[in-house]
């Protein structure tokens, strides 16, 4: 039988299996779990919100299914943690932001509902910035979450709570949200697996009011591709209430080998060279693999994909500030300027912005009749030190606030899925990731690439020394 202090190491898949064939309990992974939390929460600031209570009443729930053997699910007793801007009733959800601090939800958002009725164990909430808007994880309510490799780097943003948690082993599986790579890049920056799926895959219906039309999606992270498919397989599917989540998805490709096009560069914008070369030499990986891989340019326009993302964004936090009197003293600094400018968006410049939306995804459909897949880098650069905003320069050049987010953004422009995971770290021991994006509705080919790659080149046996402690 494992031991519980060894219980938080194991992945959602391993400790699913052992608790169907009953070598644990749920209370057994729960109290690891819990024990894990005390001692590595306060060196990262992961979890903002622990449901003690709440946790334990599902744990010894699931126990005694088990013993019936009346299992919901195979994440029956499974420990989960849930990003701040995701509603769970009964449970404070702040949004990172001061006008929310006391906040309580009255109804699960139904991906949470759908964790529930699968007998998932909701251990708590994980930090974001305010608005889940910033690449970085910040606030006034709960302050910085710090990346588990290097604690005094930032773990991105704005799931950054949800990341640093897996990679720390404060439970196996995460729910995030990702709007512009916020998922994504922060499962780079802490050497884990990020999902973004197509909009529509996961049905939403409650919760904060959307900052940039569609962009955001909720969608799993964990530290194994199985993991994430694993959560993705119970919280996905349509429902009637949520119109986008009724499109029927296209017919998986069953092609192979499947036509890879990487993209390691944009134009004259400045990459880390280690990032370059990690995600060169995982695209040979990919190669070995029987696969077709060629490097090529970019497919979209990044300048218009940073026009778009500022112009929806934006309006849509200037659209919930304005009901606040004084909010500028009430938010971080680095918001002030991007709500002010919000406010002054016209209508006319709103609509091109979605007209600009309408005609990506036409481009980025016709895109994908030839090749099936494109490899990026996750992100321009590495995590940069807690207390800046985004890193001021990338390989000497200065650059702005989107300079890191090269790769990501245009991805839920166009509505499609896409990963990172992990490849080789830098010199340093920094995590890098290695996105991959296919079409719209392919998120179970992009889950089987992606397990493959982790089958090749795995790297769940890494783990963070986090202030000296394993």
């Amino acid at each position: 039988m494992a031991g519980p202090q060894q219980l938080w190491q194991h992945s959602a898949t391993q400790v699913a299996s052992l608790l169907r064939d009953r070598k644990i309990s749920p209370v057994e992974v729960l109290q690891s779990v819990l024990q894990r939390y005390e001692k590595v929460n306060p060196a990262i600031n992961a979890v903002v919100t622990l449901d003690t209570e709440g946790a334990y009443a599902a744990a010894r729930g699931s126990e005694q299914r088990l013993m019936r053997g009346e299992r919901l699910s195979e994440l029956d007793g499974v420990p989960v943690t849930i990003k701040d801007n995701i509603h769970v009733k009964g449970l404070r959800a702040t949004w990172g932001s001061e006008f929310y601090r006391d906040y309580v939800p009255e109804r699960d958002e139904l991906a949470v509902a759908r964790l529930r009725a699968a007998g998932a164990v909701i251990v708590g909430k994980t930090n974001t910035p305010e608005f889940a808007l910033s690449g970085f994880t910040d606030n006034r309510l709960f302050g910085p979450t710090k990346n588990p490799w290097q604690t005094e780097l930032t773990p991105g943003g704005s799931s950054g709570g949800a990341v640093a948690a897996l990679a720390a082993g404060i439970a196996p599986i995460a729910l995030g949200t990702d709007a512009g790579g916020s998922i994504r890049r922060p499962a780079s920056y802490a050497g884990v697996v990020g999902f973004r799926p197509s909009t529509g895959r996961i049905a939403r219906a409650y919760g904060f009011p959307p900052m940039a039309g569609d962009f955001q999606v909720i969608g799993p992270a964990a530290r194994t591709v199985d993991d994430v498919a694993m959560l993705f397989r119970h919280v996905a599917g349509p429902d009637p209430i949520d119109m986008t989540s009724l499109r029927p998805s296209p017919q998986e490709s069953a092609q192979r080998p499947l036509r890879i096009r990487c993209v390691l560069g944009m134009g004259n914008a400045p990459i880390e060279p280690e990032i370059v070369s990690a995600v060169r030499e995982a695209a040979t990986v990919l190669k070995s693999l029987g696969h077709e891989v060629a490097e090529d340019a970019a497919p979209y326009d990044v300048s218009n994909i940073d026009q778009i993302w500022a112009t929806l964004s934006a309006a849509g936090l200037a659209r919930v500030l304005t009901a606040y009197a004084g909010w500028r003293e009430k938010i971080h600094p680095s918001l002030v300027p991007v709500a002010e400018r919000g406010a002054k968006v016209t209508g006319i410049e709103y609509a091109q912005a979605l007209d600009a939306v309408t005609d990506l995804r036409r481009s980025m459909a016709q895109a994908f009749d030839q090749y099936d897949v494109l490899a990026t880098p996750t992100c321009a650069a590495h995590p940069w030190p807690i207390g800046t905003p985004y890193p001021k320069e990338i390989n000497g050049v200065p650059v702005g606030p989107r300079g890191s987010a090269l790769f990501s953004t245009f991805v839920n422009a166009a509505a499609l899925p896409a990963i990172s995971v992990p490849v080789k770290p830098s010199t340093i021991g920094l995590p890098i990731g290695m996105q991959l994006v296919s079409r719209y509705g392919s998120d179970e080919t992009l889950l089987s690439l992606a397990a493959e790659f982790e089958s090749a080149q795995p790297w769940a046996a890494r783990w963070p020394k986090i202030a000296g402690m394993l």
